[in-house]
């Protein structure tokens, strides 16, 4: 019995020892995080962001945070926020980026870049739809996007986007009037 209980102690103790070491991990995880944090706040752009002043060499490229995107800078670096590495992204593709998540921007920002995105400054900077006017399936922050009607109007894929192109007329009749439901046919 002395033998059995003292199994059941040893066994107790690891268990303690385990939930212990599993706990201090992630203390020491966020410690390190905290470090990172403190690397470069000037990349964290606040209140209406201005890319050409972020491009200061003019090469049309800027390094945005994949997660948070108004974390942006000129070159390589890490983003104090998340930690993650920043990506090399082309101006208009970081502009449809901060567009798409709500950000605003200065009016150069808006005016300058690549039409294909087809952004106007006098547009919504949301995304109108939930839902693919195209295929009814949900929208895809990422894909690109429209404007139709003073509405940006989002996709589930790339692709999508030249379908609509070419009868936006026909793939908006796809869609509630709110853009939150497929109503048509694919």
């Amino acid at each position: 019995m002395l033998h059995k209980f003292s199994k059941l102690i040893l066994v107790l103790a690891l268990v303690i020892t385990s939930v212990t070491i599993a706990q201090e991990k992630p203390m020491q995880m966020k410690s390190m995080k905290s470090d990172k944090q403190t690397v470069d706040s000037t990349m964290i752009k606040k209140g209406i962001i201005n890319l050409a002043s972020i491009d200061k060499n003019s090469d049309g490229k800027v390094f945005q945070c994949p997660m948070e995107l108004n974390v942006l800078s000129d070159s390589k670096g890490e983003c104090p926020l998340c930690g993650m590495n920043l990506r090399e992204i082309a101006v208009p593709d970081a502009k449809a980026k901060l567009l798409k998540r709500g950000f605003k921007l200065d009016d150069d920002s808006i005016k300058n870049g690549s039409e294909t995105e087809s952004v106007k400054k006098d547009a919504k900077v949301a995304i109108w739809n939930a839902v693919c006017p195209v295929m009814g399936e949900e929208v895809d922050p990422e894909a690109p996007t429209e404007i139709y009607n003073d509405k940006v109007i989002g996709f589930c894929c790339k692709g999508c986007e030249k379908k609509f192109k070419a009868d936006p007329e026909k793939y908006m009749k796809n869609l509630s009037d709110d853009g939150t439901k497929f109503i048509g046919e694919k």
